[in-house]
């Protein structure tokens, strides 16, 4: 079933990039050796892709401060929504790429012979969004189809549990907290852009699609949105293994690795100002059709 993805890894150098709801699912640093041990070469979080996310969205805001309303567009599910079933808000989404697509730029412009692999807890993200960007991403698994790949090839968590491995660089504490509802507008500076009141945040299709149509009827005083289609945010993503925890438990296990992270990340991020400089000239806008 996953031929094509073990071929990858056997026959090319890869970098593997993995989504930050991660730990619900993979224990750390346990996944990094068992990506290791099928043939990865460079293993990285989206952190810093979410890192660039933030501050192109802040650059953005204050370039056009006159816009009405701005809708974050990190989630496929949210983009593709407005696209087909609210075009006249197509004007108001940022038009930012994902962390998702922002990290892998940034690898293939630090690593342009590696091939990148997204490890995924959303399908919409390897049905939609990897899509868009054939000649960047080389190929989506997702957690559930991740776990069977180890599983049937008898790759276990508790095999790994002696070795210190750690990611490749481009790692930030602060960006953890991106799958989690409101990661975006809690990890950036958006909130110095806009009163108290004017940052809406809230997740779930239901949800989204009442405040979708309060924005087009212009019955809304909130200007940012903040906006995940899965309950909780990417935690509820549609690929996760362990998919019977509550939200609550989901966010504790996101907010506890964090936390288990913050010196590790100290001492990892005086790389970010010098991959900085070396991505100064990479494009992370995006146009919405």
């Amino acid at each position: 079933m996953l031929e094509e993805f073990e071929n990858l890894v056997k026959n090319h150098k890869t970098c593997f990039l993995i989504a930050p709801t991660f730990p619900i699912d993979f224990k750390y640093p346990n996944i990094i050796s068992m990506l290791k041990k099928i043939g990865a070469d460079k293993i990285t979080e989206l952190t810093f892709g979410a890192k660039i996310v933030n501050e192109e969205y802040v650059k953005y805001i204050e370039n056009n401060p006159e816009q009405k309303y701005y809708i974050a567009s990190p989630c496929p599910t949210i983009v593709t929504m407005i696209k087909s079933q609210y075009p006249d808000l197509i004007k108001y989404l940022i038009p930012v790429v994902s962390p998702f697509i922002a990290q892998a730029k940034t690898i293939k412009k630090l690593y342009p012979e590696h091939k990148i692999i997204f490890i995924s807890p959303c399908r919409v993200k390897a049905s939609i969004e990897t899509k868009e960007y054939p000649d960047l991403i080389d190929y989506t698994i997702t957690f559930k189809e991740l776990k069977s790949f180890f599983n049937d090839n008898k790759i276990y968590e508790n095999n790994f549990d002696n070795i210190n491995e750690n990611f490749d660089s481009l790692i930030l504490t602060k960006t953890k907290i991106y799958p989690i509802s409101g990661g975006l507008a809690n990890s950036s500076n958006i909130h110095n852009h806009f009163n108290e009141n004017e940052v809406y945040v809230n997740d779930g299709i239901i949800n989204i699609k009442n405040t979708l149509d309060t924005i087009q009827n212009n019955e809304t005083t909130f200007k940012f949105f903040d906006l995940l289609a899965c309950d909780g945010g990417c935690i509820g993503g549609n690929e996760l293994n362990n998919d019977s925890l509550s939200i609550q438990e989901k966010e504790k296990t996101i907010l506890d690795y964090k936390s288990q992270m913050e010196t590790k990340d100290l001492i990892s991020e005086h790389h970010i100002e010098q991959h900085k400089k070396e991505i100064e000239n990479v494009d992370f806008s995006r146009i919405f059709n």
